[in-house]
């Protein structure tokens, strides 16, 4: 197109040129070869003026391209230090985190140090060891000790499945010791030692650390899981160690949305100021409690809803049969809340019902009717042991967890 433009301006010329050349001499101005010779000079005249204009167009052109350059160049070098800027931020904040996590690696080892002093301290019973061979009898104190100072220290999970489609989307923590040779002592049974020998508080805050701790390698690589870690009134009123575990929490805030601590029925009821205010400190970082070991199913809902509970665990047959019976619940007449309700009424406070102990299909039938989300028991999964190279590979990512079978 500019070629053809370029030919068709050139025969204007030519056609101007010519028309000059013979005006000038039809009018007798000049001689016929003067004419032509005028012709010729209008004919140069004319293209050296459009030779003109064209580098004219042709510089402004430029002009306006350099000056894109230099704007396209211009923008660049921002982005560059703008990205260079987010660079450097995002270093520091490394930097940072990398300081925090130092910082809470040498305070939780500083901790659980003394702890385990604490546990491992004479006692009464060091004298008269309690017999090792049935639980009835106990255990010997200082195989609860050896161990907690071993770290010999499991972590059981049992699954908490939606409803109805049995997908998992808790999981149960339970702590377990094993004494050298490899055997599980049952709770029951160094909990009566522990209380003998006057450490229970000691026993039951370090295994409460020892659960964090795991969890916190569990959820250390962007596992979406949620954990029910079992909390004691011990540690909730403990005012010697509660201050050092709640500086724990705090620098471990991150796990606000996977940690969810468990406490009995009774120990919430019965919970002193002291263990009421603790809870509530705990529920300004985040962390939600749970209640489970419900005896009675009149609950006070609006209660456990300021106190920062949002989960709460029923026995499918417990609670079952207080439909049934015609028992009163949260509040509520007997036959007041109808069955599709049941949920609901929880929902209204912001807190999940969860049914527990389920060991039926007839009993998950029964649930089904009352609308809830979540079902737990042997049925779903009995408490299996995480696997030790799942903890030891933690800083890893993994598809998922993994569980001895």
């Amino acid at each position: 197109m500019p070629r053809a433009l370029d030919i068709l301006i050139l025969m204007t010329y030519v056609a101007i040129a010519t028309v000059a050349a013979i005006g000038f001499e039809r009018l007798g101005l000049m001689p016929s070869m003067t004419a032509w010779m005028m012709g010729a000079i209008v004919f140069i005249v004319a293209g050296m003026a459009h030779s003109a204009a064209s580098r004219a167009q042709e510089r402004r052109v430029l002009e306006q391209e350099i000056h894109n350059l230099k704007a396209s160049n211009l923008a660049l070098a921002e982005e560059f230090e703008a990205a260079q800027a987010r660079i450097d931020e995002i270093t520091d904040e490394l930097r940072a985190e990398a300081v925090e996590r130092d910082n809470a690696l040498v305070h939780e080892v500083r901790v659980l140090e003394d702890l385990v002093r604490r546990v491992g301290g004479p006692t009464s019973l060091s004298d008269k060891p309690v017999p090792t061979d049935t639980a009835e009898a106990g255990i010997d104190i200082e195989i609860v000790r050896e161990a907690l100072a071993a770290n010999r220290v499991d972590l059981y999970l049992q699954p908490v499945v939606t409803l109805p489609q049995r997908r998992v989307a808790f999981y149960e923590g339970y702590t377990r010791l094993r004494d050298t040779t490899g055997r599980v002592i049952a709770p029951a049974t160094f909990i009566q030692a522990a209380e003998q020998a006057g450490i229970m508080t000691e026993v039951d805050n370090l295994l409460l650390f020892r659960c964090v701790q795991i969890v916190r390698r569990l959820t250390g690589q962007d596992r979406k899981v949620g954990i029910f870690c079992n909390v004691s009134l011990n540690s909730l009123s403990d005012e010697d160690f509660f201050p050092e575990f709640l500086d724990f929490v705090r620098q471990n805030k991150d796990l606000a949305g996977s940690l969810i601590f468990e406490i009995s029925q009774r120990a919430f009821e019965e919970r002193d100021a002291v263990a009421a205010r603790n809870m509530a400190r705990m529920a300004d970082f985040g962390f939600r409690f749970s209640v489970d070991q419900v005896q009675h199913v009149d609950l006070d809902l609006e209660e456990m809803e300021r106190a920062g509970v949002r989960f709460v665990k029923i026995g499918g047959q417990r609670l079952l049969s207080a439909i049934n019976e015609y028992e009163p619940i949260a509040g509520y007449e007997p036959g007041a809340i109808s069955h599709e309700d049941m949920a609901g009424l929880f929902a209204r406070h912001g807190i999940d019902l969860i049914v527990d102990k389920i060991e039926s299909e007839a009993t998950v039938v029964e649930v089904l009717e009352l609308d809830v989300a979540y079902g737990e028991g042997h049925l779903f999964g009995e408490p299996r042991p995480v696997r030790d190279d799942v903890l030891e590979e933690a800083a890893q990512p993994a598809a998922g967890l993994r569980l001895v079978s």
